[in-house]
């Protein structure tokens, strides 16, 4: 131990500055000395932690590992694998649309398509389907009849397309207009016109005007109005199911917005605002066509449109209000 003597001589304050720098070095010394120890000390304790695991546990994390690797390139098979089925879709959907005269909307399908083969990421906005933002695809164009609509038998009283209104002209027979559309739930909208065709010879039979799905004369739903208003469902699908006979605000030389949907096996018709038919056919709608069809009397229709309905949609439609 270093004793201190008693300092008697002028310099004492330059000896004591002295000897407080030489503790102040040795106890820095001793500081660093300790950290190098420690750290070697830490370095050699996890090197030998880690040589010491136990054979399992090195195992568990091994396996880990290649669980990880194993199942990030499967994920990559399988994301590769649905991207060209979704591109192989798309183009199903793309020409199925091109088919039933919906070619803007054909065309942007098959730009998605395209943008998934690059391999880009793909952002769609909203349900939007139709021209100019909205989502209902139009049936009707205001030049002409699309050829996408079939006419099986001319009306006997002959037919006419004038500026987006389509009109049937039924004197004795029946007639109908049928349009293919996207299998599954769907809505159809549109607004029309009933009249008396004003033939004596048939004043005490049927005169309707209607718009429902067609799959075959053995399988319809129609939702059929007459002159005065009063509205009724119709089925043979399943036999002597009554779909509801209903007034309506609709009236005879007016057109009227008027809605129908089959969801499920639910066939629901809206006249303005209001539902007046809700009821079960038994069966979903498959691949039934639109149709718009004439009974002895001068129908016409116009803004004829459809939608593939979303979540959202079906729970507006189940509390009883139709679609914007």
């Amino acid at each position: 131990m270093l004793k201190l003597l008693p300092i008697r001589s002028g310099n004492e304050d330059v000896l004591t500055e002295e000897l407080n720098d030489s503790r102040l070095k040795i106890i820095m010394n001793s500081i660093i000395r300790l950290f190098v120890v420690v750290t070697a000390l830490m370095i050699c304790a996890d090197s030998f932690s880690q040589e010491r695991l136990p054979f399992a546990v090195q195992k568990l994390i091994k396996d880990f590992d290649q669980y990880e690797k194993d199942i990030n390139e499967k994920a990559t098979e399988l994301i590769k694998k649905k991207r060209l089925e979704t591109i192989k879709s798309l183009e199903l959907e793309s020409a199925k649309l091109t088919k039933t005269g919906n070619d803007s909307l054909a065309r942007a399908v098959m730009e998605l398509a395209s943008e998934m083969t690059e391999g880009k990421e793909l952002s769609i906005s909203g349900t939007d389907g139709g021209a100019e933002g909205s989502r209902w695809n139009p049936l009707f164009k205001p030049e002409s009849l699309p050829n996408s609509w079939v006419i099986p038998e001319d009306p006997d009283g002959g037919w006419d397309y004038t500026d987006g209104v389509f009109l049937m002209k039924s004197v004795f027979e029946d007639s109908v207009a049928l349009h293919e559309a996207p299998e599954g739930d769907i809505v159809v909208r549109l607004k029309l016109k009933i009249e008396d065709n004003d033939n004596k010879d048939t004043k005490n039979e049927r005169k309707t005007a209607g718009v429902g799905f067609i799959n075959s004369k053995e399988s319809l739903v129609l939702a059929n109005v007459s002159p005065s208003g009063s509205l009724y469902g119709y089925t043979n699908i399943i036999p002597d199911t009554e779909l509801g006979n209903e007034k309506s605000s609709l009236r005879e030389g007016k057109f009227t917005e008027v809605q129908i949907a089959w969801v499920a096996t639910y066939f629901l018709v809206f006249v303005k605002d209001k539902m007046l038919i809700r009821s079960d056919v038994g069966i979903p709608r498959g691949t039934a066509k639109i149709s718009l069809l004439a009974d002895n009397t001068n129908a016409s229709f116009t803004d004829v449109e459809y939608l593939k309905p979303t979540l959202d949609d079906l729970k507006k439609m189940a509390a009883g209000k139709p679609l914007d």
